[in-house]
């Protein structure tokens, strides 16, 4: 399934929609996605990670140039 076949699909739902309550919850997830469409920003991930093992450096994946 295509995505504009998704988004035909989910328009349809939304259509038949009669629980008015259900309608505001769907037009403020919409809103919501436009807003929080954003590009990093920086510290966003600071003290996430709080620990890393000792042998993290050991291993290369194939295809990363050795430096």
């Amino acid at each position: 399934m295509t995505t504009e076949e998704k988004k035909i699909g989910i328009i349809g739902k939304i259509v038949n929609l009669e629980n008015e309550k259900l309608i505001d919850q769907v037009d403020e997830l919409l809103k919501g996605e436009l807003i929080d469409l954003k590009t990093r920003i920086p510290g966003w991930g600071k003290n996430m990670i709080t620990e890393i093992s000792d042998d993290f450096d050991d291993f290369i994946p194939p295809g990363f140039p050795i430096q």
